[in-house]
C-alpha cells in the first residue's frame, strides 16, 4: 500500500465535491503533504460540496492529456456504477491497470494482518475489517462498517455506513450495501445487486435486484 507520509502525489478520477471532502480528510489524516491531482472524465464538477483543505490540489479535464501519471490512482465516487465507468474510460485512455491503483485507509479504521486487500480500496474512518477477508480491486467501505471474518467483497463494491456484514458473506462484483444494512451469515448477494438502507438480509440476495426491508426482499429487477 502507498505509504502516504512520504508519497509526492495522488491521483483522483472524476469530481464529486462531496466525495472529495471525504477523501481530503483521510489524507490530511494520513499526514499527506504532497499534491492530489483531480481527473475529470467530462469537464463537468459534480456535487459541488466544498472541501476546504490545506492539501495542494489541482483540477485537469483529462481528455486533453497528451502526459498522464503512471501510478497512485483513486476514484472520487461511492457508486459501484461510477467506478466501473471511470476505470474503463482512463484504462483505455491510459492503459491504467488495476496495480496502478492506491489505497486510501483512515488510521482510525483496523484491518486484521490476515485480510487480503487489493488496489484502488477506499476505507473511511471508524471501520474494520476481520480475519481472512478478501477485499476486490475498487472497493469502498465508508465510516462505521463492520465487515466480518472470512468475507469475500468483489471488485467495485460499495459497502455504505454503518453496514454490518457477518461472517463468510460474499458480494458480487458492483453489489452496493446501503447505510445500517445488516447481512447474516453465510450470505450471498448476487453481482450488481444493491440492498437498502437499514435492511437485514436474511437469505441469499440474486443478481442485478434491488432488495430491500426486514426482512430484506426483491423489490425490482434492476
Amino acid at each position: 500500500m502507498t505509504d502516504f507520509t512520504t508519497a509526492k502525489e495522488i491521483n483522483i478520477l472524476g469530481y464529486s465535491g462531496m466525495y472529495l471532502a471525504m477523501i481530503f480528510e483521510t489524507l490530511h489524516s494520513l499526514q499527506f503533504r504532497g499534491k492530489v491531482n483531480i481527473y475529470m472524465n467530462d469537464g463537468k464538477k459534480r456535487s459541488e460540496a466544498p472541501f476546504e483543505t490545506g492539501i495542494n490540489y489541482q483540477i485537469y479535464d483529462g481528455r486533453a492529456l497528451t502526459a498522464y501519471p503512471k501510478q497512485g490512482f483513486s476514484f472520487c465516487s461511492n457508486k459501484p456504477s461510477t467506478k466501473i465507468f471511470l476505470m474503463d474510460f482512463f484504462a483505455k485512455k491510459w492503459n491504467l491497470k488495476k496495480d496502478d491503483f492506491a489505497s486510501i485507509i483512515h488510521p482510525s479504521s483496523v484491518i486484521a494482518s490476515t485480510a487480503i486487500i487489493n488496489p484502488g480500496f477506499y476505507m473511511e474512518p471508524l471501520s474494520v475489517i476481520s480475519s481472512y477477508c478478501e477485499i476486490g480491486f475498487g472497493v469502498t467501505v465508508n465510516r462505521n462498517c463492520s465487515i466480518g471474518h472470512h468475507t469475500k467483497i468483489h471488485d467495485f463494491c460499495s459497502v455504505h455506513p454503518g453496514a454490518n456484514l457477518a461472517g463468510n458473506i460474499r458480494l458480487g462484483e458492483g453489489v452496493t450495501i446501503g447505510p445500517g444494512a445488516t447481512v447474516f451469515n453465510h450470505i450471498k448477494i448476487g453481482k450488481n445487486s444493491v440492498i437498502g438502507g437499514g435492511s437485514v438480509v436474511t437469505k441469499d440476495i440474486p443478481e442485478n435486484v434491488l432488495a430491500f426491508g426486514n426482512p430484506c426482499k426483491i423489490i425490482k429487477e434492476r
